[in-house]
C-alpha cells in the first residue's frame, strides 16, 4: 500500500521566536509530509515574514486578525491539500516517526478522525506533559500520564473521549461537513469542546503515545508557563468556556443529576474569583454567556440528531484537575477538597461509571 501524504497546518500568532525551531522540526518529518501550511491570526511579529524569507514553500494564510486558534485550525482543515492533517502549535515540535504511528492508528480504527501523540515537556524530554486525555464531568479535560516518566510511559494506543490540540491529526474525509472547530469559543476549551462533541456523536478520538511531541512554552503572552502568571484572557475565557461546553452539550437529565457537584463548583469558583480579585474576569464570562445562548440552543437542537451516546459513557469522575501551576492557600485546599469529596458522591450517585 503506498504511504498517505499528510499536510501540516501550523497555528500561529506571535511565535516569531518559535516558528524557525517549528518548521525545522516539521522538515524532519520525512517525505510523506509535502504540504505545510502556515495559518496566522493577526500576529503584530515579524514571523510571517520569517517565514516568506526563509521557508518560501510553506503556505501562509493570513486571518488579518486574531480570530483564535479554532478558527485557525478549521481554516488549516479546509485549505489543506490532503484529508490526513497534523494541527501543530507553534511552540510544538513533533519528532520523526510521529506522522507514520497516527495515520497507522487513525487506520486500525475505522471510527477515528483525530489521533494525539505523547507530548513532553522540550525542557525536560524525559517528563510527559500529557498523552490524550478524557472529559471530567465538571466541564474540563483530565489530562492522562501526566508528570509521568517517558521510560513509564504506557504506549498502547487508547480511545479516549476528549481532545487535546497540541499536536493532533485529523481525517478530513471521515468527519465530512460536520462543523470542526467552535469558533465562538476564541480561545482554550475549544479543543475539549470539539473532541467531547465528536465523541457523543460516535466518533473515536485516539491517543497514541508511541507517537512523540514536544512543547515549548505556549502561547506567547497567554501560557502560564511562558508569562508565569493567570492572564485576564486566560482566566476569562476558561471560565467562560466550560460554561458553554457543560450547556451545548450536557442533556438536561445529565444537567440535572449532577447539579449538585456543578452548582457547588460554581460557587466555589465565584468565591475565588472574588479573593483572587478576579470578579471583573467572571461578570465578563456571565454577560458573555448571556450573549450566546442563541447559539447554545442552536447547538443543542443539533445535537439531538447526532447524538450516538449517552454523556455518562464518556464523562469521568475524579478529582478536579486544577492546574499545577496555582498557587493554593489553606482555604484553597480546604475547597478543593470539599469539591472533590462532593463531586465523588455526587457521581456515584448519579451511576456515573467509577474506572
Amino acid at each position: 500500500m503506498a504511504a498517505r501524504r499528510i499536510s501540516v497546518g501550523i497555528v500561529n500568532h506571535n511565535g516569531e521566536s518559535y516558528l524557525e525551531q517549528t518548521l525545522r522540526a516539521v522538515a524532519r518529518l520525512g517525505p510523506d509530509v509535502d504540504d505545510v501550511l502556515l495559518v496566522d491570526s493577526g500576529s503584530t511579529d515579524r514571523g510571517v515574514a520569517l517565514m516568506r524569507e526563509h521557508f518560501p514553500h510553506v503556505r501562509v494564510i493570513e486571518l488579518g486578525a486574531n480570530l483564535g486558534p479554532g478558527s485557525a485550525r478549521n481554516q488549516a482543515i479546509s485549505q489543506a491539500a490532503h484529508d490526513r492533517i497534523l494541527l501543530i502549535d507553534n511552540d510544538a515540535e513533533p519528532l520523526p516517526g510521529t506522522v507514520e504511528l497516527l495515520s497507522a492508528a487513525l487506520d486500525n480504527h475505522a471510527e477515528a478522525i483525530l489521533a494525539m501523540p505523547a507530548v513532553l515537556y522540550e525542557h525536560a524530554p524525559d517528563t510527559v506533559q500529557f498523552a490524550g486525555a478524557e472529559p471530567h464531568f465538571l466541564g474540563t479535560q483530565v489530562l492522562l500520564q501526566a508528570e509521568r516518566s517517558v521510560a513509564q510511559l504506557e504506549t498502547a494506543v487508547q480511545v479516549v473521549g476528549t481532545a487535546v490540540t497540541c499536536c493532533v491529526m485529523v481525517d478530513r474525509a471521515r468527519f465530512g461537513a460536520r462543523p470542526w472547530f467552535d469558533e465562538r469559543f476564541f480561545f482554550y476549551l475549544e479543543d475539549h469542546e470539539f473532541g467531547l462533541r465528536a465523541s457523543l456523536q460516535g466518533y473515536q478520538c485516539l491517543a497514541v503515545p508511541a507517537a512523540r511531541c514536544l512543547h515549548r512554552k505556549g502561547t506567547i503572552g497567554v501560557s502560564v508557563r511562558e508569562t508565569g502568571r493567570f492572564t485576564s484572557i486566560r482566566v476569562r475565557y476558561t471560565i467562560r468556556n466550560r460554561w458553554l461546553t457543560v450547556l451545548m452539550l450536557y442533556r438536561l437529565g445529565t444537567l440535572i443529576r449532577l447539579a449538585p457537584a456543578l452548582v457547588l463548583f460554581e460557587l466555589l469558583q465565584l468565591g475565588g474569583a472574588v479573593k483572587k480579585g478576579w470578579l471583573t474576569y467572571w461578570l465578563w464570562a456571565a454577560g458573555s454567556m448571556v450573549c450566546l445562548l442563541p447559539h447554545v440552543c442552536r447547538v443543542r437542537r443539533a445535537m439531538r440528531s447526532r447524538r450516538r451516546r449517552a454523556d455518562l459513557e464518556l464523562l469521568r469522575g475524579g478529582a478536579f484537575p486544577f492546574n499545577p501551576a496555582w498557587r493554593r492557600s489553606r482555604l484553597e485546599r480546604a475547597a478543593e477538597r470539599t469539591l472533590d469529596r462532593m463531586a465523588a458522591l455526587n457521581w456515584r450517585l448519579a451511576g456515573g461509571p467509577t474506572s
